[in-house]
């Protein structure tokens, strides 16, 4: 709501004038002010150039910086990260920091806490156990039992030409060859490994000329934008946030728990396998429009891909399969020395 407000309301003068007071103290401010007229329109020559600003012109404030600037998404963003967020978005004035060893010390409260899974309940601390409320205890099931629904029946096994791990660019040009479509890239597996994020996300849109715009994390973590002629905006201030219908979407192995996407009805995902893929970690990557009561919806269909090197161990005989009871067997059925044998 705050980005909102500034990009639709636009900056005061006195705070547009505090963006050039600010830019001129920047190591490199002529890259900074080159970003804002990139995004500005009818910028004048003899503007787009640093030195050709003068704030202290008041007939160029008036006329020029101001109507020009007020609402340059370039001259908002800055404001924003430089003024608005160090200052006002400031919650606490100091940081309680704590460790595993506050956990496990004595003390007269009880320590208390929530997991929305139960896998790792056997590495908490020996003074701690966790007790699973009745009317939760068939939750484990009930996602697997989701997951082998006959919509989700679809297993495919991945490699190169000579047996090796398929390049992150000849994967995704497997996927868009898939019919039915599918639009949603969860990484578990990590098998993404030549490609950031951002550069994914526009590789994947040159290869689908009919979408409208890829959703990605970035390097700071967040939700993040992208369309077909290289425009980069939040994800909460573009219009595509409410038309995931038009999107593709990529989350990277670590993003892939911990990110709420409310996916529309029809959705199809790959999810990729790999080594060290937990039940927990395969599930968590898989429920991301779960709302908190980790419901696996009915109307969004998944599909998992993994690398031929990373199953052989386990499927050396069954080159030919296509299910996605594997793919959810995979992770249950490593044992200790085969998930970190890799």
């Amino acid at each position: 709501m705050t980005c909102l407000s500034y990009y639709y309301g636009g900056l005061t003068e006195d705070q547009v004038l505090q963006c050039f007071d600010l830019l001129v103290k920047l190591d490199n401010p002529e890259m900074e002010y080159d970003q804002w007229v990139e995004l500005g329109q009818d910028i004048p020559g003899e503007l787009r150039q640093l030195n050709g600003v003068n704030t202290e012109d008041k007939t160029q404030v008036d006329e020029l910086l101001v109507p020009l600037f007020w609402k340059n998404k370039g001259t908002v963003d800055f404001y924003l990260s430089q003024v608005v967020f160090p200052r006002t978005a400031r919650e606490f004035k100091s940081k309680l920091p704590t460790s595993p060893w506050d956990l496990v010390e004595d003390k007269k409260n009880i320590t208390t806490g929530f997991s929305g899974t139960n896998d790792n309940r056997f590495l908490l601390p020996t003074s701690i156990s966790q007790e699973d409320p009745d009317f939760v205890l068939g939750t484990n099931a009930l996602v697997l039992q989701h997951l082998l629904l006959p919509e989700n029946d679809y297993y495919e096994c991945t490699e190169g030409p000579n047996g090796e791990r398929e390049s992150a660019t000849a994967f995704l040009q497997r996927l868009v060859e898939k019919d039915p479509e599918i639009r949603v890239l969860l990484d578990v597996g990590a098998q993404m490994l030549e490609l950031r994020n951002e550069k994914l996300a526009r590789h994947w849109l040159t290869l689908r000329p009919d979408v409208s715009a890829a959703i990605f994390l970035n390097d700071s973590d967040h939700l993040t934008v992208i369309t077909p002629d290289g425009t980069i905006e939040p994800f909460i201030a573009s219009p595509f946030n409410r038309q995931l219908d038009k999107c593709v979407v990529y989350l990277d192995e670590a993003h892939t728990r911990g990110t709420d996407l409310k996916l529309p009805k029809g959705m199809r995902a790959a999810v990729t396998l790999g080594p060290k893929v937990s039940k927990d970690r395969l599930v968590q990557g898989k429920l991301i429009d779960c709302r908190k009561e980790r419901k696996l919806t009915r109307t969004q269909v998944v599909c998992e891909c993994v690398s031929w090197g990373k199953a052989i161990l386990l499927c050396s005989s069954h080159r030919e399969r296509s299910t996605v009871a594997f793919g959810a067997l995979f992770p249950l059925k490593q044992p200790p020395e085969i998930a970190y044998a890799f």
